[in-house]
């Protein structure tokens, strides 16, 4: 009988065995799902988009809930822009750790890009251009899933600046304007060197015409923002306040600190030539509005062809004189 049992053992043993050899050990699994995940890593932190999206993709294929995984190859999709694999892959990390509160900073702010895509894309079918080229109307877009998300983080930590601020974007493009100078504020105040929100709220004083708030805001952006592109779109917003303020030779001040820091910053060389012409310097004028046309790319057609009427009116009272 005892010899019964021990081979009725050794049977199960063996069958175990031979499973285990059929299928993989999941341990292994496991671990080799780890080792994949790592190397996606540090192809991440590396740049290396591509070779992280695949490391990663082998990771949750030997490890379906694998949650950094997941969750990084989220973060090299958003790297690239690439919305709605974004969305995919921090849908499947939500599905482990749904209340994970980096996750729902991330997983917010994709659905919240996700839908300008889509709908910049459907504008530029509309239109015929390229997407790149237009500017979505957004106010019917539904963000109401980006919005929980990010939501659901700051009640957890309103200290979350990048979930403040694309609260505040939402806001912004449905038109709830307080409740985005609101967000805006609260991103400023938790991460003082973040750019965005300066901007962002600047441009809403302006919209506002609260030009003495906008160059308020964004002057301390300037003090404490580092990065040099972000700066540039600071000085242009300031030069915008103070062109409406018509105190057009701090404009020309600010437009060209702006172009100080990043000559792609073609609206602030626009912007320039209309203060210049503004203050009867038409020869810098004129060359700011030619250098413009230029460089411009095609998104701001509409710019260069008022550049154009400039440069004809220019023509014209240069011959006058």
């Amino acid at each position: 009988m005892a010899r019964l049992h021990v081979t009725k053992l050794l049977s199960v043993v063996t069958l175990a065995a031979l499973v285990a050899f059929g299928t993989g050990c999941p341990n292994q699994s496991k671990n080799d799902a780890i080792k994949r995940a790592n190397a996606g890593a540090r192809a991440l932190s590396a740049k290396q988009y591509d070779t992280a999206i695949t490391e990663f993709k082998e990771a949750v294929r030997l490890d379906r809930d694998n949650f950094m995984a997941w969750y990084q190859l989220g973060e090299a999709y958003r790297e690239k822009k690439a919305w709605n694999e974004a969305v995919e892959a921090y849908e499947s990390a939500a599905r482990t750790r749904p209340n994970d509160v980096m996750l729902n900073v991330r997983f917010g702010a994709a659905l919240y890009e996700q839908a300008v895509d889509r709908e910049r894309q459907a504008e530029a079918t509309r239109q015929k251009k390229k997407p790149e080229d237009v500017t979505p109307d957004l106010r019917g877009v539904n963000f109401d899933a980006a919005l929980q998300r990010l939501e659901n983080a700051v009640k957890v930590d309103a200290q979350l600046y990048n979930a403040q601020y694309y609260i505040g974007r939402i806001y912004r493009d449905q038109l709830k304007d307080a409740q985005a100078a609101d967000a805006f504020t609260k991103a400023i105040l938790a991460w003082p060197r973040f750019g965005e929100p300066y901007i962002a709220l600047g441009e809403l004083y302006r919209r506002w015409d609260y030009p003495n708030e906008a160059i308020q805001v964004v002057s301390q952006g300037v003090e404490h923002v580092m990065e040099n592109e972000k700066k540039s779109k600071l000085f242009y917003v300031l030069g915008m306040a103070y062109f409406d303020k018509v105190e057009d030779a701090k404009a020309i001040a600010a437009y060209t600190e702006a172009l100080k820091l990043s000559k792609d910053n073609h609206k602030a060389k626009f912007q320039r030539g209309q203060s210049y012409f503004r203050m009867g310097q038409l020869k810098e004028a004129d060359k700011d509005f030619e250098e413009f046309s230029k460089a411009a790319g095609a998104g701001l057609a509409s710019l260069k062809g008022i550049a154009q009427k400039f440069r004809f009116q220019i023509a014209a009272k240069q011959q006058g004189g």
